[in-house]
């Protein structure tokens, strides 16, 4: 079993620290490559980029990949791309998890720039890495680990 290790960090707007790992997140389709601070959300379906990171990477999505999600914040377009996440073990290994990676949909207009809050909603880690690993999580004791079989 592998170990790789997380810790608290504030998000956005979140007051209270909530979990992280951070993440080399690279796209073949564009050979574009990002250390990424994931929030783990145990409530998100998938894995996501948002924000900052998402906005990067706005000109270079498919249109055909364009997807509406719907959640607790209400809708929100996601576009799809497979991406190789690249965690580092405990012991200092690479650790590869290939998925498909939502990319959120941010709109620009000539007159209208992308709020300062939506600039800043965090990239999630969702159950589509969480379901095949263990997470192991105490707030107090500040311990986020996720294990990899």
């Amino acid at each position: 079993m592998r170990r790789i290790k997380g810790d608290l960090s504030n998000f956005g707007i979140l007051l209270t620290p909530a979990p992280r790992v951070q993440v080399l997140c690279y796209i073949p389709r564009l050979n574009l490559s990002a250390e990424v601070d994931f929030m783990i959300d145990t409530g998100a379906s998938g894995t996501c980029l948002n924000g900052g990171y998402a906005l990067g990477l706005q000109r270079y999505m498919r249109k055909e990949t364009l997807r509406t999600s719907t959640g607790i914040g209400g809708q929100c377009g996601y576009y799809t791309e497979t991406a190789l996440l690249v965690f580092t073990d405990t012991t200092g290994q690479p650790l590869d998890f290939e998925l498909e990676l939502s990319i959120q949909r941010i709109r620009r207009f000539l007159w209208i720039r992308p709020s300062h809050l939506t600039l800043l909603t965090p990239c999630l880690l969702g159950r589509d890495v969480l379901s095949e690993w263990e997470l192991r999580y105490n707030h107090q004791k500040e311990d986020i680990t996720l294990i990899a079989p």
